[in-house]
Protein backbone atom coordinates (compact mmCIF):
# COMPACT_ATOMS: atom_id res chain seq x y z
CA UNK A 1 0.00 0.00 0.00
CA UNK A 2 2.88 2.37 0.80
CA UNK A 3 4.39 1.89 -2.68
CA UNK A 4 1.02 2.60 -4.32
CA UNK A 5 0.67 5.79 -2.27
CA UNK A 6 4.21 6.98 -3.12
CA UNK A 7 3.70 6.28 -6.82
CA UNK A 8 0.31 8.03 -6.82
CA UNK A 9 1.72 11.13 -5.11
CA UNK A 10 4.58 11.29 -7.61
CA UNK A 11 2.18 11.00 -10.53
CA UNK A 12 -0.18 13.62 -9.13
CA UNK A 13 2.71 16.02 -8.49
CA UNK A 14 4.17 15.42 -11.97
CA UNK A 15 0.83 15.87 -13.75
CA UNK A 16 0.10 19.01 -11.71
CA UNK A 17 3.41 20.53 -12.83
CA UNK A 18 2.64 19.68 -16.47
CA UNK A 19 -0.88 21.14 -16.30
CA UNK A 20 0.26 24.38 -14.64
CA UNK A 21 3.11 24.86 -17.13
CA UNK A 22 0.85 24.04 -20.09
CA UNK A 23 -1.89 26.46 -19.07
CA UNK A 24 0.70 29.04 -18.05
CA UNK A 25 1.95 29.03 -21.65
CA UNK A 26 -1.53 30.01 -22.88
CA UNK A 27 -1.92 32.48 -20.01
CA UNK A 28 1.35 34.37 -20.55
CA UNK A 29 0.88 34.77 -24.30
CA UNK A 30 -2.70 35.92 -23.73
CA UNK A 31 -1.34 38.56 -21.34
CA UNK A 32 1.37 39.56 -23.83
CA UNK A 33 -1.32 40.29 -26.42
CA UNK A 34 -3.58 41.97 -23.82
CA UNK A 35 -6.30 39.30 -23.86
CA UNK A 36 -8.26 38.78 -20.64
CA UNK A 37 -8.10 35.38 -18.98
CA UNK A 38 -11.24 34.81 -16.90
CA UNK A 39 -10.28 31.55 -15.14
CA UNK A 40 -7.04 29.65 -14.44
CA UNK A 41 -7.71 26.30 -12.75
CA UNK A 42 -5.63 23.33 -11.73
CA UNK A 43 -7.94 20.28 -12.01
CA UNK A 44 -11.60 20.45 -13.03
CA UNK A 45 -14.26 22.10 -10.90
CA UNK A 46 -17.81 21.08 -11.91
CA UNK A 47 -20.37 22.37 -9.35
CA UNK A 48 -17.74 23.54 -6.87
CA UNK A 49 -14.01 24.14 -6.35
CA UNK A 50 -11.65 23.43 -3.46
CA UNK A 51 -10.19 26.93 -3.67
CA UNK A 52 -10.60 30.03 -5.75
CA UNK A 53 -9.54 33.67 -5.57
CA UNK A 54 -10.01 36.53 -8.01
CA UNK A 55 -6.93 38.63 -8.75
CA UNK A 56 -7.42 41.34 -11.37
CA UNK A 57 -9.55 39.96 -14.21
CA UNK A 58 -8.72 36.32 -13.45
CA UNK A 59 -10.16 33.80 -11.00
CA UNK A 60 -7.44 31.37 -9.90
CA UNK A 61 -8.50 28.07 -8.36
CA UNK A 62 -8.11 24.36 -7.68
CA UNK A 63 -10.83 21.92 -8.73
CA UNK A 64 -11.74 18.65 -7.09
CA UNK A 65 -11.30 16.26 -10.06
CA UNK A 66 -7.52 15.73 -10.50
CA UNK A 67 -7.61 14.82 -14.19
CA UNK A 68 -6.43 18.00 -15.84
CA UNK A 69 -6.83 21.75 -15.74
CA UNK A 70 -7.90 24.67 -17.90
CA UNK A 71 -7.95 28.39 -18.51
CA UNK A 72 -10.90 30.34 -19.89
CA UNK A 73 -9.90 33.07 -22.34
CA UNK A 74 -12.34 35.92 -22.98
CA UNK A 75 -13.97 35.81 -26.39
CA UNK A 76 -12.67 32.39 -27.32
CA UNK A 77 -15.91 30.47 -26.85
CA UNK A 78 -18.69 32.21 -24.91
CA UNK A 79 -22.45 32.06 -24.60
CA UNK A 80 -22.84 35.73 -25.42
CA UNK A 81 -20.75 35.25 -28.53
CA UNK A 82 -23.10 32.51 -29.74
CA UNK A 83 -26.11 34.74 -29.32
CA UNK A 84 -24.96 37.88 -31.11
CA UNK A 85 -21.43 37.35 -32.37
CA UNK A 86 -22.45 38.56 -35.83
CA UNK A 87 -23.89 41.78 -34.39
CA UNK A 88 -21.46 42.77 -31.63
CA UNK A 89 -18.05 44.19 -32.46
CA UNK A 90 -15.35 42.29 -30.49
CA UNK A 91 -13.82 44.21 -27.60
CA UNK A 92 -10.09 44.80 -27.89
CA UNK A 93 -9.36 42.57 -24.86
CA UNK A 94 -11.12 39.54 -26.38
CA UNK A 95 -9.39 36.64 -28.08
CA UNK A 96 -11.48 36.93 -31.24
CA UNK A 97 -10.47 40.56 -31.74
CA UNK A 98 -6.81 39.64 -32.26
CA UNK A 99 -5.05 38.86 -35.53
CA UNK A 100 -4.73 35.28 -36.74
CA UNK A 101 -1.03 35.08 -35.88
CA UNK A 102 -1.63 36.33 -32.31
CA UNK A 103 -4.44 33.84 -31.79
CA UNK A 104 -2.25 31.09 -33.23
CA UNK A 105 0.52 31.92 -30.75
CA UNK A 106 -1.88 32.02 -27.77
CA UNK A 107 -3.32 28.62 -28.69
CA UNK A 108 0.18 27.21 -29.26
CA UNK A 109 1.42 28.55 -25.91
CA UNK A 110 0.70 25.33 -24.01
CA UNK A 111 2.56 23.17 -26.53
CA UNK A 112 5.51 25.57 -26.61
CA UNK A 113 5.75 25.67 -22.81
CA UNK A 114 5.68 21.85 -22.52
CA UNK A 115 8.48 21.53 -25.07
CA UNK A 116 10.54 24.14 -23.21
CA UNK A 117 9.87 22.41 -19.87
CA UNK A 118 11.13 19.11 -21.25
CA UNK A 119 14.28 20.78 -22.61
CA UNK A 120 14.94 22.60 -19.33
CA UNK A 121 14.49 19.47 -17.20
CA UNK A 122 16.76 17.31 -19.38
CA UNK A 123 19.33 20.15 -19.44
CA UNK A 124 19.26 20.45 -15.65
CA UNK A 125 19.54 16.69 -15.13
CA UNK A 126 22.59 16.37 -17.36
CA UNK A 127 24.16 19.42 -15.68
CA UNK A 128 23.60 17.96 -12.19
CA UNK A 129 24.23 14.24 -12.75
CA UNK A 130 26.34 14.16 -15.90
CA UNK A 131 26.18 11.18 -18.25
CA UNK A 132 27.32 7.60 -17.68
CA UNK A 133 27.33 5.17 -20.59
CA UNK A 134 28.67 1.68 -21.14
CA UNK A 135 30.30 1.44 -24.58
CA UNK A 136 29.09 -1.63 -26.46
CA UNK A 137 32.70 -2.62 -27.17
CA UNK A 138 33.28 -2.91 -23.39
CA UNK A 139 30.58 -5.55 -22.87
CA UNK A 140 33.29 -8.16 -22.62
CA UNK A 141 31.31 -11.33 -21.96
CA UNK A 142 28.29 -10.82 -24.19
CA UNK A 143 24.75 -10.59 -22.86
CA UNK A 144 22.53 -12.31 -20.33
CA UNK A 145 18.91 -12.71 -21.47
CA UNK A 146 15.64 -13.41 -19.69
CA UNK A 147 12.78 -15.54 -21.01
CA UNK A 148 11.59 -12.71 -23.27
CA UNK A 149 15.02 -12.32 -24.83
CA UNK A 150 15.18 -16.06 -25.48
CA UNK A 151 11.81 -15.98 -27.22
CA UNK A 152 13.09 -13.52 -29.83
CA UNK A 153 16.09 -15.77 -30.49
CA UNK A 154 18.84 -14.42 -28.22
CA UNK A 155 20.98 -16.61 -25.96
CA UNK A 156 23.27 -16.04 -22.98
CA UNK A 157 26.74 -15.11 -24.18
CA UNK A 158 25.62 -13.59 -27.51
CA UNK A 159 27.52 -10.47 -28.53
CA UNK A 160 25.35 -7.91 -30.33
CA UNK A 161 27.14 -6.49 -33.35
CA UNK A 162 24.42 -4.52 -35.14
CA UNK A 163 20.76 -3.58 -34.81
CA UNK A 164 19.06 -2.72 -38.10
CA UNK A 165 22.50 -3.20 -39.71
CA UNK A 166 23.82 -0.27 -37.65
CA UNK A 167 26.40 -0.32 -34.89
CA UNK A 168 24.98 0.96 -31.59
CA UNK A 169 27.87 2.70 -29.76
CA UNK A 170 26.42 2.42 -26.25
CA UNK A 171 24.87 -0.65 -24.66
CA UNK A 172 22.31 1.55 -22.85
CA UNK A 173 20.64 2.18 -26.24
CA UNK A 174 20.55 -1.42 -27.47
CA UNK A 175 17.30 -2.60 -25.76
CA UNK A 176 15.39 0.39 -27.15
CA UNK A 177 16.92 -0.15 -30.61
CA UNK A 178 15.84 -3.83 -30.54
CA UNK A 179 12.27 -3.02 -29.50
CA UNK A 180 11.91 -0.52 -32.33
CA UNK A 181 14.12 -2.34 -34.84
CA UNK A 182 13.73 -4.96 -37.55
CA UNK A 183 16.87 -7.11 -37.24
CA UNK A 184 19.79 -8.03 -34.97
CA UNK A 185 23.24 -9.27 -36.00
CA UNK A 186 25.02 -11.28 -33.29
CA UNK A 187 28.25 -13.13 -32.70
CA UNK A 188 27.45 -16.50 -31.10
CA UNK A 189 30.69 -18.23 -30.16
CA UNK A 190 32.38 -16.97 -33.32
CA UNK A 191 29.43 -17.62 -35.62
CA UNK A 192 27.67 -14.60 -37.15
CA UNK A 193 23.88 -14.93 -36.95
CA UNK A 194 21.19 -12.62 -38.31
CA UNK A 195 17.91 -12.53 -36.37
CA UNK A 196 14.83 -10.92 -37.85
CA UNK A 197 12.51 -9.01 -35.51
CA UNK A 198 9.09 -9.74 -36.94
CA UNK A 199 5.92 -8.31 -35.41
CA UNK A 200 5.18 -11.81 -34.12
CA UNK A 201 8.47 -11.83 -32.18
CA UNK A 202 8.05 -8.28 -30.91
CA UNK A 203 4.83 -9.21 -29.18
CA UNK A 204 6.91 -11.05 -26.59
CA UNK A 205 8.60 -7.76 -25.69
CA UNK A 206 5.41 -5.68 -25.67
CA UNK A 207 3.14 -8.34 -24.16
CA UNK A 208 4.51 -7.96 -20.64
CA UNK A 209 2.72 -7.09 -17.41
CA UNK A 210 5.84 -5.65 -15.78
CA UNK A 211 8.81 -3.80 -17.22
CA UNK A 212 12.03 -5.82 -17.18
CA UNK A 213 15.43 -5.70 -18.86
CA UNK A 214 15.27 -8.53 -21.38
CA UNK A 215 19.01 -8.20 -22.00
CA UNK A 216 21.88 -7.00 -19.84
CA UNK A 217 25.66 -7.46 -19.84
CA UNK A 218 26.78 -10.89 -18.72
CA UNK A 219 28.69 -10.67 -15.44
CA UNK A 220 30.74 -12.92 -13.11
CA UNK A 221 28.78 -14.27 -10.08
CA UNK A 222 30.01 -11.91 -7.35
CA UNK A 223 27.84 -11.58 -4.23
CA UNK A 224 26.57 -8.07 -3.60
CA UNK A 225 24.44 -8.84 -0.55
CA UNK A 226 23.73 -11.89 1.63
CA UNK A 227 20.17 -12.04 2.98
CA UNK A 228 20.12 -12.38 6.77
CA UNK A 229 19.12 -15.86 8.06
CA UNK A 230 19.23 -17.29 4.52
CA UNK A 231 21.03 -20.50 3.50
CA UNK A 232 24.04 -18.47 2.33
CA UNK A 233 24.09 -16.55 5.63
CA UNK A 234 23.97 -19.76 7.70
CA UNK A 235 26.91 -21.31 5.83
CA UNK A 236 29.14 -18.24 6.00
CA UNK A 237 29.01 -16.75 2.52
CA UNK A 238 29.88 -13.05 2.52
CA UNK A 239 29.45 -9.91 0.45
CA UNK A 240 32.00 -9.67 -2.41
CA UNK A 241 32.62 -13.44 -2.49
CA UNK A 242 33.00 -14.64 -6.09
CA UNK A 243 31.49 -18.05 -6.75
CA UNK A 244 33.87 -20.18 -8.83
CA UNK A 245 32.21 -23.61 -8.95
CA UNK A 246 29.42 -25.83 -7.65
CA UNK A 247 30.25 -29.54 -7.25
CA UNK A 248 33.32 -29.12 -9.49
CA UNK A 249 31.15 -27.50 -12.19
CA UNK A 250 32.88 -24.24 -13.16
CA UNK A 251 30.66 -21.16 -12.82
CA UNK A 252 31.86 -18.23 -14.90
CA UNK A 253 28.71 -16.11 -15.10
CA UNK A 254 25.63 -15.23 -13.06
CA UNK A 255 23.21 -16.96 -15.42
CA UNK A 256 25.19 -20.20 -15.08
CA UNK A 257 24.88 -20.02 -11.28
CA UNK A 258 21.09 -19.71 -11.50
CA UNK A 259 20.87 -22.68 -13.87
CA UNK A 260 23.20 -24.79 -11.74
CA UNK A 261 21.39 -24.18 -8.43
CA UNK A 262 18.06 -25.18 -9.97
CA UNK A 263 19.48 -28.72 -10.43
CA UNK A 264 20.40 -29.25 -6.79
CA UNK A 265 17.22 -28.62 -4.80
CA UNK A 266 17.12 -30.56 -1.51
CA UNK A 267 20.75 -31.66 -1.99
CA UNK A 268 24.17 -31.09 -0.48
CA UNK A 269 26.52 -29.06 -2.67
CA UNK A 270 30.13 -27.95 -2.49
CA UNK A 271 30.69 -24.30 -3.38
CA UNK A 272 34.15 -22.96 -4.22
CA UNK A 273 34.56 -19.21 -3.73
CA UNK A 274 37.24 -16.60 -4.22
CA UNK A 275 37.44 -14.38 -1.13
CA UNK A 276 40.01 -11.63 -1.60
CA UNK A 277 42.30 -13.95 -3.53
CA UNK A 278 41.86 -16.90 -1.15
CA UNK A 279 40.20 -20.12 -2.35
CA UNK A 280 37.52 -21.31 0.11
CA UNK A 281 35.20 -24.30 -0.13
CA UNK A 282 31.84 -24.58 1.61
CA UNK A 283 29.51 -27.54 2.04
CA UNK A 284 25.96 -26.19 1.74
CA UNK A 285 22.61 -27.94 2.20
CA UNK A 286 20.00 -26.49 -0.15
CA UNK A 287 16.29 -26.57 0.69
CA UNK A 288 13.48 -27.47 -1.70
CA UNK A 289 13.59 -24.04 -3.36
CA UNK A 290 17.27 -24.28 -4.30
CA UNK A 291 17.70 -20.63 -3.31
CA UNK A 292 20.91 -19.52 -1.59
CA UNK A 293 19.57 -16.16 -0.46
CA UNK A 294 22.03 -13.83 -2.18
CA UNK A 295 21.85 -10.82 -4.45
CA UNK A 296 24.53 -10.77 -7.12
CA UNK A 297 26.31 -7.68 -8.32
CA UNK A 298 24.99 -5.94 -11.42
CA UNK A 299 27.23 -4.66 -14.19
CA UNK A 300 26.78 -1.13 -12.80
CA UNK A 301 28.64 -2.29 -9.67
CA UNK A 302 31.66 -3.56 -11.63
CA UNK A 303 33.69 -0.51 -12.64
CA UNK A 304 36.90 -2.54 -12.70
CA UNK A 305 35.49 -5.04 -15.19
CA UNK A 306 33.33 -2.78 -17.36
CA UNK A 307 34.91 0.50 -18.39
CA UNK A 308 32.20 3.14 -18.32
CA UNK A 309 32.40 6.50 -20.05
CA UNK A 310 31.47 9.35 -17.72
CA UNK A 311 31.05 12.92 -18.86
CA UNK A 312 30.17 16.10 -17.00
CA UNK A 313 28.47 18.97 -18.81
CA UNK A 314 28.88 22.73 -18.42
CA UNK A 315 25.88 25.07 -18.47
CA UNK A 316 26.63 25.94 -22.10
CA UNK A 317 26.82 22.26 -23.06
CA UNK A 318 23.74 21.16 -21.11
CA UNK A 319 21.16 23.14 -23.09
CA UNK A 320 22.02 21.64 -26.54
CA UNK A 321 21.95 18.22 -24.86
CA UNK A 322 18.50 19.02 -23.42
CA UNK A 323 17.21 19.90 -26.89
CA UNK A 324 18.70 16.75 -28.40
CA UNK A 325 17.41 14.51 -25.60
CA UNK A 326 13.90 15.99 -25.79
CA UNK A 327 13.51 15.21 -29.47
CA UNK A 328 15.14 11.78 -29.10
CA UNK A 329 12.48 10.92 -26.50
CA UNK A 330 9.75 12.25 -28.80
CA UNK A 331 11.07 10.18 -31.72
CA UNK A 332 11.07 7.04 -29.56
CA UNK A 333 7.50 7.71 -28.46
CA UNK A 334 6.38 8.18 -32.06
CA UNK A 335 8.15 4.97 -33.08
CA UNK A 336 6.36 3.15 -30.26
CA UNK A 337 3.04 4.62 -31.42
CA UNK A 338 3.66 3.17 -34.88
CA UNK A 339 4.01 -0.28 -33.31
CA UNK A 340 0.64 0.16 -31.59
CA UNK A 341 -1.03 0.04 -35.00
CA UNK A 342 0.67 -3.26 -35.80
CA UNK A 343 -1.71 -5.60 -33.98
CA UNK A 344 0.72 -8.54 -34.18
CA UNK A 345 3.23 -6.77 -31.90
CA UNK A 346 0.61 -6.41 -29.12
CA UNK A 347 2.16 -3.01 -28.36
CA UNK A 348 -1.38 -1.79 -27.71
CA UNK A 349 -1.23 -3.69 -24.42
CA UNK A 350 1.27 -1.11 -23.14
CA UNK A 351 -1.26 1.71 -23.59
CA UNK A 352 -2.73 2.79 -20.29
CA UNK A 353 -4.38 5.50 -18.24
CA UNK A 354 -3.18 7.18 -15.06
CA UNK A 355 -2.88 3.75 -13.43
CA UNK A 356 -0.24 2.64 -15.95
CA UNK A 357 1.54 5.98 -15.70
CA UNK A 358 1.75 5.64 -11.90
CA UNK A 359 3.46 2.23 -12.28
CA UNK A 360 6.35 3.90 -14.13
CA UNK A 361 7.33 5.80 -10.99
CA UNK A 362 9.54 3.98 -8.42
CA UNK A 363 8.35 2.69 -5.04
CA UNK A 364 10.67 5.11 -3.28
CA UNK A 365 11.00 8.77 -4.15
CA UNK A 366 13.88 9.37 -6.55
CA UNK A 367 14.23 12.91 -7.87
CA UNK A 368 16.33 11.87 -10.87
CA UNK A 369 13.69 9.38 -12.04
CA UNK A 370 10.84 11.74 -11.12
CA UNK A 371 12.16 14.59 -13.25
CA UNK A 372 13.13 12.26 -16.10
CA UNK A 373 9.58 10.90 -16.26
CA UNK A 374 8.12 14.40 -15.93
CA UNK A 375 10.23 15.63 -18.86
CA UNK A 376 9.18 12.59 -20.89
CA UNK A 377 5.49 13.15 -20.12
CA UNK A 378 5.87 16.85 -20.93
CA UNK A 379 7.09 16.32 -24.51
CA UNK A 380 4.48 13.58 -24.97
CA UNK A 381 1.74 15.99 -23.81
CA UNK A 382 3.00 18.58 -26.28
CA UNK A 383 2.90 16.03 -29.10
CA UNK A 384 -0.60 14.78 -28.25
CA UNK A 385 -1.90 18.34 -28.15
CA UNK A 386 -0.74 18.81 -31.75
CA UNK A 387 -3.31 16.27 -32.96
CA UNK A 388 -5.85 18.18 -35.09
CA UNK A 389 -8.80 17.15 -32.93
CA UNK A 390 -11.24 19.91 -31.93
CA UNK A 391 -11.04 20.71 -28.19
CA UNK A 392 -7.28 19.95 -28.27
CA UNK A 393 -4.84 22.77 -29.03
CA UNK A 394 -4.15 21.13 -32.39
CA UNK A 395 -7.82 21.46 -33.36
CA UNK A 396 -7.82 25.21 -32.70
CA UNK A 397 -4.50 25.54 -34.54
CA UNK A 398 -6.03 23.78 -37.54
CA UNK A 399 -9.03 26.11 -37.60
CA UNK A 400 -6.85 29.23 -37.36
CA UNK A 401 -4.55 27.98 -40.14
CA UNK A 402 -7.58 27.31 -42.37
CA UNK A 403 -8.73 30.86 -41.64
CA UNK A 404 -5.28 32.23 -42.50
CA UNK A 405 -5.26 30.35 -45.82
CA UNK A 406 -8.85 31.13 -46.85
CA UNK A 407 -8.87 34.69 -45.43
CA UNK A 408 -12.32 33.91 -44.01
CA UNK A 409 -13.47 33.46 -40.43
CA UNK A 410 -15.00 30.09 -39.61
CA UNK A 411 -18.55 30.36 -38.32
CA UNK A 412 -18.59 30.11 -34.52
CA UNK A 413 -21.52 27.71 -34.51
CA UNK A 414 -19.41 25.33 -36.62
CA UNK A 415 -16.48 25.78 -34.22
CA UNK A 416 -18.78 25.03 -31.30
CA UNK A 417 -20.17 21.84 -32.84
CA UNK A 418 -16.70 20.62 -33.82
CA UNK A 419 -15.39 21.33 -30.31
CA UNK A 420 -18.24 19.34 -28.73
CA UNK A 421 -17.64 16.44 -31.12
CA UNK A 422 -13.90 16.57 -30.39
CA UNK A 423 -14.55 16.61 -26.66
CA UNK A 424 -16.83 13.58 -26.96
CA UNK A 425 -14.21 11.70 -29.03
CA UNK A 426 -11.46 12.41 -26.49
CA UNK A 427 -13.75 11.52 -23.57
CA UNK A 428 -14.65 8.23 -25.27
CA UNK A 429 -10.97 7.40 -25.84
CA UNK A 430 -10.09 8.21 -22.22
CA UNK A 431 -12.93 6.06 -20.90
CA UNK A 432 -11.93 3.14 -23.15
CA UNK A 433 -8.27 3.42 -22.05
CA UNK A 434 -9.37 3.50 -18.40
CA UNK A 435 -11.56 0.41 -18.89
CA UNK A 436 -8.65 -1.31 -20.65
CA UNK A 437 -6.35 -0.49 -17.73
CA UNK A 438 -8.82 -1.95 -15.24
CA UNK A 439 -9.27 -5.02 -17.45
CA UNK A 440 -5.48 -5.56 -17.48
CA UNK A 441 -5.35 -5.49 -13.69
CA UNK A 442 -8.03 -8.14 -13.15
CA UNK A 443 -8.01 -10.31 -16.27
CA UNK A 444 -4.73 -9.89 -18.18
Amino acid sequence: MTSIFVRSIQLLFSVSILIIIHELGHFLLAKVFKVHVERFFLFFDPWFSLFQKKIGNTIYGIGWIPLGGYIKISGMMEEEDKINSSERHPKNWEFRSKSSIKRLLIVSGGIISNVLLSILIFSFLILKYGETNLPTKNVRYGIEVDSMGKKIGLENGDKILFVNNKYVPYFNDIPKAIILGKSITIDRMGKIIHLSLSDDKKRYLFDRREFSFFIKPRVPPIINYVVKNSVAYQYGLRNNDEILSINSEFILFSDQLKDSLSKYKNQNIFISINRKGQLIQKKVVLDKTGVLGIYLKDFMDMDKIFLFERKNYSIMESFPYGVKRTFEVLKNQIDFLKNVFHIETKAYKQIGSFFSMAKEFPNQWNWNIFWTLTATLSIWLAFLNLFPIPSLDGGYILFIMIEMMTKKKINESILERCTIIGFLIISFIMIMVLIWDIFKVFFY
